[in-house]
């Protein structure tokens, strides 16, 4: 099965890089709800905006992981969750990424650290940056 070392698991670099992360399991896998288990572990105490995705739930036939359980790991993190049929229906899986898009907006506004600053690792106060206007293209060239 997929996803038994520790090396498959997403760096501390990774998960502090991103904005959001939407952690996708199978219902018919119970591995992959395994492996969401152990990078809970890794983004407890981050910031980091997630939603929790349950997938397959149109093959409930082949059910191996309970949608109580998707449930209670997103409340552990204190996020979104939901079951989807993504080869089914393209509008929950709209819905999903929608809503992690607000979380990351909405974090990005309490915290008001630009992208710039989280890339530098810096307040861009600090920075000195140019842009170049439309009226700088007129003046003559030295």
């Amino acid at each position: 099965s997929l996803f038994q070392t520790d090396d498959d698991l997403p760096s501390s670099d990774t998960i502090s890089w991103a904005d959001g992360l939407l952690l996708v399991y199978s219902i018919t896998d119970r591995s992959s709800i395994n492996y969401l288990k152990r990078v809970e572990a890794l983004i407890t105490d981050s910031n980091i905006s997630v939603y929790i995705v349950g997938n397959k739930n149109d093959m409930l036939h082949l059910r191996e992981v309970g949608a109580e359980e998707g449930a209670i790991l997103a409340k552990h993190l204190e996020c979104g969750f939901s079951e989807v049929a993504a080869a089914e229906m393209v509008a929950p899986v709209a819905v999903v990424f929608q809503e992690l898009c607000r979380t990351v907006l909405a974090s990005r506004r309490k915290s008001k650290h630009s992208f710039l600053e989280r890339m530098l690792g810096t307040k861009t106060s600090q920075l000195r940056l140019y842009a170049r206007g439309k009226s700088d293209s007129a003046l003559p060239k030295d």
